[in-house]
């Protein structure tokens, strides 16, 4: 008996299907695309439990009659090509006639459509590679394809399919992307009957980033174009400029003669025209089309399309590196130019009045004393208040003191920045009334400081050394290991005012996914309407863009990696929002700390683990031995 079998057409067939349907958004693409080269003004995309049990799209393209309408599920029926020559030149999506005969192979089919002109439509029920029901009903022109039950008969495919939060990202992803790509289609997107997105027509793809994503991002697109004739490559489209940035790349999408594709070397050569603009791990925003003869490459390669090949690569990159550079510098530029235009015309030259500034008088160090509480031994009702200066004690040396402090406010404002409005106090943050007693009772080593250079770092004197401390970095570390032992007992404080976050639908549909977790961290937010979230309380050291901050970052965090099972997401998660809630607490780089508070911060990062380095591993602190510096001044 022979060994080796054909398998049924049948069984053939669905597994073929799995090679070009992995899970729904792979439908979606096929039938939208369809939509498309039908040439459909109007998409509309119903989708129950992602997609798992119904997917419903609707158009308004150019229909089937009866008889296309029975051979456009056979297996490579197509209208797009007749030979294999013919791929050189292809400019549709849909070419090789195997999405419908695969989605009608794992599930169960029902197309309705008619034609213009035509006074009755075809409506035709398959299943299992076979016609179930025909029939002539009236509907209107264009299409409609109703899928139910994806997997159902192939349960090996079914059990790999993700959650319904993965899921529907994954579709919304697709549904933007073709919203960029086809500004002047209107499309509709609908989960579980309700109504996520609705994109009318528009002129510009940037025009749909604000639908899409919001102004606060389109804001920060400017155009970009490269024309390269000798290569016939043509480049067009928005890049986000030096001011914006994102911890994943959930904005970056690539459009190769308008097909959404993935590309590795695509997005290196990008990220190479951003070196030196944005920080490390930061990731811009782009919307780019590439234009290039058919001829010059392959969208063949990939069962569901998603990926193509160049014949020159190598061009196609550093084109494209150079365009993002030029882009970026020419902007820049511009705005200079605009701004020196604008303070050498006469008309906005201010009247400068001659001013006698009072004598400077030096703040009062030596007497200077400040009861500073420990935050985090207090409820919030025991806070002091956050005006940014010492609270008056009545009578006493103090209050002579805090008089003397409050004289020179007005003359010397900078000199006090450790107490000022501009960052709430922060350092109240990293006070330990346990250390601050071993530093006294000579238990922890002492380092003497000597004094803050840039603003940034301070300096001290530790045995034969000089130890040199990035302030913002090492105050990082202490609020994050001090918040470490009760990360799920945080509390905040209420805000008179609840601050408002404008943020799209998707992001404030993960950010309540999460919004359990934030209550732990003692910050309580709602949502307003679909793209708006009202906070009620938050830690007192998290205000304005800090805490905008914080959450924005939060829910572009779930849109890239919500992806991850459970448990994996989760122990990321939590160490993305400690580290940034502690990163945004923390003093900065240029606040001017006084002598009090840098000897307070090197009190409390002596007390602290892992007080080498931040939490986003950077050093806190080096130090230049007495041999070093000997050597520098060539005493040894």
């Amino acid at each position: 008996m022979p060994i080796i079998q054909l398998l049924a057409p049948s069984e053939a067939r669905k597994i073929a299907a799995g090679e070009v349907i992995e899970r729904p958004a792979h439908m979606v693409k096929e039938l939208v695309e369809n939509a498309i080269d039908a040439g459909a003004t109007s998409i509309s995309l119903y989708a129950d439990h992602a997609g798992k049990k119904q997917l419903r799209i609707i158009d308004n393209g150019c229909g089937m009659d009866k008889d296309d309408a029975r051979t456009c599920f056979l297996p490579h029926a197509t209208s797009k090509i007749t030979h294999l020559h013919d791929l050189e030149t292809i400019n549709t999506f849909g070419f090789r006639g195997e999405a419908l005969a695969s989605i009608a192979a794992i599930s169960k089919v029902t197309l309705i459509s008619k034609r213009m002109g035509d006074q009755l439509g075809i409506k035709i029920t398959y299943t299992e590679d076979s016609v179930v029901s025909e029939e002539q009903i009236a509907c209107p022109p264009g299409t409609e394809f109703i899928i139910d039950e994806l997997f159902y008969n192939t349960p090996a495919r079914k059990k790999f399919l993700k959650s319904d939060e993965t899921e529907w990202h994954a579709i919304q992803q697709t549904m933007h992307a073709f919203c960029f790509s086809h500004p002047g289609v209107h499309f509709k997107l609908y989960h579980n009957e309700k109504l996520i997105l609705n994109a009318p027509s528009v002129a510009t793809a940037r025009d749909r980033a604000a639908q899409i994503w919001g102004p606060d991002v389109s804001s920060f697109f400017v155009p970009l174009t490269k024309e390269k004739q000798d290569n016939g490559i043509y480049i067009s489209g928005f890049i986000t400029n030096h001011q914006f940035w994102r911890y994943g790349k959930t904005h970056i999408n690539f459009f190769v003669n308008n097909r959404w594709v993935k590309n590795t070397e695509l997005g290196k050569s990008l990220l190479k025209g951003y070196l030196g603009v944005l920080p490390p791990d930061r990731f811009p925003g782009a919307l780019l089309f590439f234009n290039i003869n058919q001829a010059e490459i392959d969208v063949n390669i990939h069962p569901k399309k998603e990926e193509v090949r160049f014949s020159k690569p190598g061009i196609l990159t550093t084109v494209l590196t150079n365009a993002v550079k030029e882009t970026l510098s020419g902007t820049v530029n511009k705005r200079f130019q605009n701004a020196t235009a604008q303070v050498l015309e006469p008309a906005f030259m201010p009247t400068i009045k001659p001013q006698t500034l009072p004598a400077y008088t030096p703040w009062p160090m030596t007497e200077h004393k400040i009861t500073m509480p420990d935050i985090f031994d207090l409820e919030p009702s025991a806070l002091p208040p956050l005006t940014g200066r010492p609270s008056t004690n009545s009578g006493g040396a103090d209050s002579t003191v805090q008089e003397s402090e409050q004289s020179h406010l007005s003359d010397n404002q900078s000199l006090q920045n450790y107490i000022t409005d501009k960052f709430e106090n922060p350092l109240l943050l990293s006070l330990s009334k346990d250390a601050s007693q071993r530093w006294k009772s000579g238990t922890i080593q002492t380092y003497r400081v000597l004094g803050q250079l840039m603003n940034t770092y301070i300096l001290c004197a530790h045995h034969n050394e000089l130890v040199i401390v990035d302030q913002h970095a090492a105050h990082e570390r202490i609020l994050y290991e001090r918040r470490a032992s009760y990360f799920d007992e945080a509390h905040g404080s209420l805000l008179l005012f609840p601050e408002r976050i404008r943020l799209s639908p998707q992001l404030v549909q993960h950010l309540l996914t999460v919004q359990e977790f934030f209550g732990t961290q003692g910050i309580h937010f709602d949502a307003l309407g679909d793209n708006e979230i009202a906070v009620r309380s938050a830690p007192p050291q998290l205000r304005g863009p800090s805490l905008t901050t914080v959450l924005t970052d939060a829910a572009y965090f779930i849109e890239e990696h919500g992806s991850l099972d459970r448990a994996a997401f989760n122990s990321k998660f939590n160490e993305h929002v400690h580290s940034h809630m502690a990163c945004k607490a923390a003093v900065k780089a240029g606040d001017q700390l006084t002598q009090q508070a840098m000897e307070q911060l090197i009190t409390d990062l002596m007390t602290v683990d892992n007080r080498f380095i931040c939490v986003h591993g950077r050093p806190t602190l080096w130090s230049i031995g007495k041999q070093e510096l000997e050597k520098k001044f060539r005493r040894n």
